[in-house]
């Protein structure tokens, strides 16, 4: 449902038809289709076969898990790290707590012998300077890709409607070569 459901919110759904559709389709009836699939996604209990249908044909369970097993260790990781990448700030923060806690017990318990203390204090903070070295790395990592996704989907869109507008023209120019009319001679 919700794979329907996020397929036409929006116009990149009537932007997608009318890209690989053919021009002489009316805007109205590619409103219309992406209207009737945005319904069929909103009730499905009112057009189960569709679902059903779907679902059969796309086999995401066992697409997913048969494409999941082939992936490396480093893929899934990468895979899964958008899910938590909300949340990694926190986790950073929780283990140096953590960290910070275990380190601070040892040396009051006496474990380390002299000069402890002063050990662990500067171990903690050469590890939170690194930790936070690396998390300010992948952050602009990840603005320089989106940078580089945005352009890339910038070149991408004015291609579309470069090609668009050629079609616009060609079709524009043949339909005025036909109805020029042409003097009958006799």
């Amino acid at each position: 449902q919700s794979l329907l459901t996020e397929l036409v919110d929006g116009d990149e759904f009537h932007d997608f038809l009318r890209r690989y559709l053919p021009y002489p389709i009316p805007s109205s009836i590619l409103k219309a289709a992406a209207s009737a699939i945005g319904e069929i996604a909103a009730y499905p209990e009112l057009y189960p076969e569709v679902h059903s249908y779907v679902e059969r044909r796309l086999d995401i369970e066992k697409t997913l898990a048969g494409r999941l097993k082939t992936l490396s260790p480093t893929d899934f990781e990468d895979l899964l790290h958008p899910v938590f990448q909300e949340d990694e700030i926190i986790l950073i923060a929780t283990g140096g707590v953590l960290g910070l806690i275990a380190g601070a017990l040892q040396t009051r318990l006496g474990w380390g012998g002299p000069g402890a203390t002063r050990r662990a204090i500067l171990t903690i903070i050469a590890t939170l300077g690194s930790s936070l070295a690396l998390y300010a790395q992948g952050k602009q990592e990840e603005q320089q890709d989106e940078i580089l996704v945005s352009e890339k989907k910038e070149q991408v869109k004015l291609h579309h409607e470069e090609k668009r507008n050629e079609q616009v023209r060609s079709s524009t120019l043949r339909r005025r070569r036909s109805s020029i009319v042409r003097p009958v001679v006799s």
